[in-house]
């Protein structure tokens, strides 16, 4: 991480901004992506690896963020583009740390903020899922999710105080100082709110992902192991305080949708609706879409074309054209891509084989710098990473051999982008 800036560039026309990010274009980003996880066979420490320039190659060299041990993790980026991270640790009692990215030590060392310990909510022992987002103020907000109980709880940066102040001043022209009276921001006195539970329960894994206005929808599967619900849950603010600032859980799976057979994705289109996909009725993917942006009503649900094997799981992202892509997954490990064409229309290429996957496991996508998707897979029978990439933003060729960056041990992690890459020569 450096002091470096992002360049700022006049956006052309019809460029597509993402919710949640700084407003500049996402696709001549200073950036590089970064993995995050928690290897196994060094003691549960959280390592982290990344480009070593933005749209460079891996380093491939793990190295740890603290001498902790962990085992559930969540990443993210503060509202300045540093790495951010929140985890469980693997103790008893355990706890939740937050870390983030510190200033670069001398010659470009990466170096992490010291864990600031956010406890657990009351009468929990254990959280089973982390997701972390910044909010519409650009606060860190984090949700956990109660494996005991199905309660979310969450926890967030507290918003900045208005405070009092006087001071005298000397107006130009005079020797007589006069006495000023004025409100400002001042930081608050607890950096951290409490945990919160979100009313409701039985939730078993969720996502968090951001409107078009920055609030927070939460998008969640139940716990009921023979049919898994789907609820979404929305902020009604933008600075959300408390449960009753949430809309509360909605079900929106349905006879056409099916219930969830993966864990959602969602996904901002060009037009600032947010898009909801999931593995659902016949093992195929389908899809639901705001009614208008940032609405809570939704769509009917709609299938995604058609894979001739049954789906397991699929993951959604943006292109350098700001319009979405979706990778699937199916039984017999073929990987296939699909590229909307028109989000008016809803018209998309159909699905197409980009490859075969080396295992089933936690995926993840995210762009680079120039705006180029990469699709990483996780490896559940040896807990290694890989991944491809596009060959060229906005493509539909993909690489044709997979690059590693884990061959064992990372057993869960998380995928940024570092919008402060160390500085280049």
């Amino acid at each position: 991480m450096s002091d470096a800036v992002r360049t700022e560039i006049e956006l052309e026309e019809g460029a597509f901004l993402p919710s949640g990010e700084p407003t500049l274009t996402p696709f001549a980003e200073i950036s590089r992506l970064m993995l995050l996880g928690i290897d196994a066979n060094q003691g549960n420490k959280i390592l982290w690896t990344a480009q070593t320039r933005p749209n460079g190659p891996w380093n491939k060299i793990y190295e740890p963020v603290n001498d902790n041990a962990y085992l559930v993790l969540g990443t993210g980026l503060t509202m300045d583009g540093r790495v951010a991270m929140a985890a469980v640790t693997n103790a008893s009692p355990a706890t939740v740390h937050y870390i983030d990215e510190a200033p670069q030590g001398p010659g470009g060392e990466e170096r992490w903020n010291t864990p600031v310990d956010l406890g657990l909510p009351a009468g929990v022992t254990d959280l089973v899922q982390l997701a972390m987002l910044r909010d519409a103020d650009g606060r860190i907000e984090i949700f956990g999710v109660d494996g005991a109980k199905g309660h979310v709880w969450w926890i967030f940066q507290n918003p900045d105080t208005i405070v009092d102040t006087t001071e005298e001043v000397t107006p130009p022209g005079s020797d007589t100082p006069i006495t000023v009276n004025a409100r400002v921001s001042a930081p608050p006195e607890n950096p951290w709110s409490d945990w919160t539970q979100l009313t409701g329960g039985g939730i078993a894994r969720l996502i968090a992902a951001s409107d078009i206005n920055s609030r927070i929808t939460l998008v969640a599967i139940s716990d009921n192991p023979d049919a898994q619900e789907v609820y979404v849950n929305t902020q009604t603010k933008d600075t959300a305080l408390a449960a009753t600032d949430w809309t509360g859980w909605t079900r929106i799976d349905n006879a056409a949708s099916g219930t969830a057979a993966s864990v959602p994705t969602a996904v901002l289109d060009p037009e600032g609706f947010l898009n909801i996909f999931m593995v659902g009725a016949n093992s195929q993917v389908v899809q639901i879409r705001q009614t208008e942006p940032a609405k809570t009503t939704w769509s009917e649900w709609h299938q995604i074309s058609y894979i001739n094997a049954a789906v397991v799981n699929v993951i959604s992202a943006f292109d350098s054209n700001g319009n979405i892509v979706l990778v699937a997954l199916d039984e017999n490990l073929g990987l296939y891509a699909n590229y909307q064409t028109d989000v008016r229309k809803q018209t998309w290429s159909g699905w197409q084989q980009i490859g075969t996957a080396p295992d089933f496991g936690l995926v993840a996508m995210d762009y680079n710098a120039d705006g180029a998707l990469s699709y990483f897979q996780g490896e559940t029978g040896t807990n290694g990473v890989k991944f491809i990439s596009q060959i060229a933003p906005g493509s539909t060729h993909w690489s044709a051999g997979w690059t590693m960056l884990a061959d064992n041990g990372i057993f869960t992690y998380g995928i940024v982008r570092d919008l402060t890459p160390p500085e280049q020569e």
